[in-house]
């Protein structure tokens, strides 16, 4: 798990720069809000066919090359691209090959983590996303404070070092090959078998579209234009905001491990981010306060995701493929959403989509606790 962790912090301490400093980078370059959603909606629509591909692939061969062989190279070549990019559609080839990276790291993260911790697979697997927010803390900070100091070319390059780093650990992980033949599936075995799947499998997948559309578009395109532009915040207070907002989510996550899925547990988090998100666009002076109650909420809100998705893949022996499933519906409102929601804010300003965001995030918890209380089926 050492070796999944480190390639976990190093991965995300580079998305957490480039989350933050893509957009940006953008914005300095006077490209309008519009169309660095276009940019941005490139990612989770290329990410949504190719994971797909990749935890078919990982199901019938295994997962630990992948680190090596994708992940890594797609980091490393991704934020190249965007240090040497003078124009959008460099910017969007950019997009194209980090969603190859990611979905890497997706089609097979889970399926590692249930893997090498059987009895305990939900616990380390929202442990894994505690670190990745931790490191997406390191990586906004990194990134917002080189910024402001040294400009985006040495913050870029920064970036491309720590990719290439990724090599080490995934390296490793090679080499320990933990998964044997016995973990592999049969070809026999039909991997998009969709009617076998149930209603309640299909359920958690309709559910964790709410979680996308309360979180995606409001971290990674509206949150930081809005600072910038709205607030005037400098590059640096940008960074750190990022920073705490990514620290105060890993610590509720890792605080909260042994707290159980209740109707307490529901109220708190939707309250916090109804209140939040209702006032967050005319706060002004109190907008850092809300911004990391968001935090907050979204720390107690992603156990409920990651044992969602644990417990309807429970014993099945395409794991890779189903949670690919699963972030099916996710990862198309990803797209859309990301899309409309800069020309949304554009001309109806931010509002509207702040609200939705905190609405969104209510029906996620709401239909999450009863999925955990329902039945297998």
């Amino acid at each position: 798990m050492k070796r999944i962790l480190a390639i976990t912090f190093l991965n995300y301490f580079v998305y957490g720069g480039l989350t933050l400093t893509i957009p940006l980078l953008l914005l300095e370059r006077n490209v309008d809000l519009a169309e660095i959603g276009i940019v941005l909606s490139v990612l989770p629509l290329v990410f949504l066919v190719v994971r797909l591909f990749l935890a078919a692939l990982a199901d019938l061969v295994g997962w630990t090359r992948f680190y090596l062989l994708l992940n890594w190279p797609g980091t490393f070549f991704s934020t190249l691209i965007y240090f040497i990019a003078s124009s959008t559609p460099a910017f969007l080839l950019g997009k194209i090959v980090e969603a190859v990276k990611e979905s890497s790291y997706w089609a097979v993260i889970r399926t590692a983590v249930f893997s090498l911790s059987p009895k305990q697979k939900e616990k380390e697997s929202t442990k894994n996303i505690a670190v990745l927010w931790l490191s997406v803390a390191t990586g906004s900070a990194v990134s917002g404070i080189g910024i402001g100091y040294f400009g985006f070319s040495l913050t870029l390059g920064i970036l491309i070092g720590a990719s290439a780093i990724i090599g080490i650990p995934a390296s490793l992980l090679w080499r320990k090959q933990r998964q044997n033949s016995s973990q592999r599936i049969s070809r026999a075995v039909p991997l998009l078998d969709l009617r076998s799947k149930g209603r309640m499998f299909w359920f958690v997948a309709f559910t964790l579209l709410f979680y996308s559309l309360a979180q995606y578009p409001l971290v990674n395109l509206l949150l930081p234009v809005f600072m910038a532009q709205q607030l005037g915040y400098n590059y640096t207070v940008i960074g750190i905001a990022y920073m705490l907002y990514n620290v105060i989510a890993s610590f509720v996550t890792f605080s909260t491990l042994k707290i159980s899925f209740g109707v307490g547990r529901v109220v708190v988090q939707s309250s916090i981010a109804l209140l939040a998100s209702f006032l967050l666009a005319n706060s002004d002076v109190y907008f850092l306060v809300l911004f990391l109650m968001l935090a907050l909420a979204n720390g107690l809100g992603i156990g409920f995701f990651e044992a969602m998705i644990a417990k309807v893949t429970k014993n099945r022996l395409t794991v890779s493929v189903d949670i690919g499933l699963l972030h099916i519906p996710m990862r198309l409102a990803e797209f859309t959403s990301v899309l409309y929601a800069g020309f949304v804010a554009q001309s109806l300003g931010y509002m509207l989509m702040f609200v939705s965001s905190g609405i969104f995030f209510t029906i996620f918890s709401i239909l999450s606790l009863y999925t955990l209380k329902a039945g297998d089926r």
